[in-house]
């Protein structure tokens, strides 16, 4: 194997492959990307039995081949070297990587043992790729990664309606949502991706004209500009049935500038310690923001805003749940109340908005015991 291919687009192409390596592995195969060198592009791939994923680059090959190198090794050395060509070449030994006056040598690991690559599934359908690519920012942190007794919860829902594709994510104290047009061409369930993964691969949608998407029963591909990712699906039938926490009538709604309400919460929040709450104190034309149960720091401020339904509403939310759901709402931002105690739903304030998010709120002792 001998080819020379530009640092910029390999460098990026490997980091974006090493993201679906674990951090470690028993078989030291399990770590391994695979260098494919044949006509005129290089395919760095790597395989699981949980997910797959390959980028294709541009190159000028010289000799056809094939290696199995360090995945991390591999892409940490190529992110490190100069922005000039890299020439690399494989033998019997071994990979020498080298770019202006640097040279690498990484040693090989058995190509026979390498896991095949699953083939990209059917293709069901293709959405524009800056909107899948904001859809995925935007419910990716109501994922929760940390329950090992719930997977499910790691994922994110991709489901088809006609021509609307809506992804949608929870943790059980928040639900993400948002809805984004798309082409279908193909057979789509739903299905339950890992979030982790498409989030990586999402990264690459924003720039891409369109995503090809494939949602089968067993397995789920995503390709955009030559980077492919197929995921072994979680089980979407446990998925939370988060669809059911949306209450269906609200007693108000109280509107803001979104800009203006972040900035206060990330003010008043840096008096915050560990798990205490933020506390948004209603009444007609202004919201009072201020620290709940701090004993040691008080503050507070005051935003103007427009409450309609009660004459006052009080409610508390953890900080960073309620900063999560602001963030990715322009201009003036909505919250449907119902009681204190009760998830309110955050969106922006427009008719059919494509983007919601529900909040279960902090419960106040006080007025529970009342």
């Amino acid at each position: 194997m001998k080819l020379q291919v530009e640092q910029t687009a390999l460098a990026e192409g490997a980091r974006w492959v090493a993201r679906h390596i674990p951090p470690s592995a028993a078989d030291p195969a399990a770590l391994a990307v695979l260098l494919t060198a044949d006509g005129e592009t290089l395919t760095v791939a790597y395989s699981s039995a949980e997910v797959a994923a390959s980028v294709a680059i541009d190159a000028h090959v010289i000799a056809a081949g094939r290696a199995a190198v360090s995945g991390k090794v591999f892409a940490d050395i190529l992110g490190a070297l100069p922005p000039l060509q890299v020439e690399l070449t494989g033998d019997d030994n071994g990979v020498d990587m080298i770019a202006g006056s640097n040279t690498f040598r990484l040693g090989l690991l058995d190509t026979n043992s390498y896991p095949s690559l699953p083939p990209m599934p059917a293709i069901s359908g293709q959405a524009p790729g800056d909107l899948f690519a904001t859809a995925v920012a935007n419910v990716a942190p109501a994922v929760d990664y940390q329950t090992a007794a719930m997977p499910e919860l790691g994922g994110i829902r991709i489901r088809p309606d006609g021509d609307r594709l809506q992804l949608m994510a929870t943790d059980r104290y928040r639900v993400a949502v948002q809805t984004i047009p798309w082409q279908p061409n193909g057979d789509a369930v739903p299905a339950l991706l890992p979030g982790r993964a498409l989030t990586d691969v999402a990264k690459a949608a924003g720039g891409a004209d369109s995503v090809d998407l494939a949602l089968t029963a067993g397995t789920a591909g995503v390709h955009v500009d030559g980077r492919t990712s197929i995921s072994r699906l979680l089980p979407v039938d446990k998925f939370p049935n988060a669809d059911a926490a949306f209450p269906k009538e609200y007693t108000g709604v109280v509107t803001c500038d979104v800009d203006e309400l972040a900035e206060t919460v990330r003010r008043i929040g840096l008096l915050l310690e560990g798990e205490q709450a933020i506390e948004l104190a209603i009444s007609g034309d202004h919201m009072t923001i201020q620290a709940m149960r701090n004993t040691k720091a008080t503050g507070k401020a005051r935003i103007a805003c427009r409450l309609e339904g009660p004459d006052t509403f009080d409610i508390a939310f953890n900080p960073r749940y309620l900063l999560d759901g602001l963030g990715p709402i322009d201009d003036e931002v909505a919250i449907n109340l119902t009681t204190y105690s009760k998830p309110a739903l955050i969106h922006a304030a427009v008719n059919n908005p494509s983007y919601q998010y529900l909040v279960v709120p902090v419960r106040d002792p006080a007025k529970a015991a009342s």
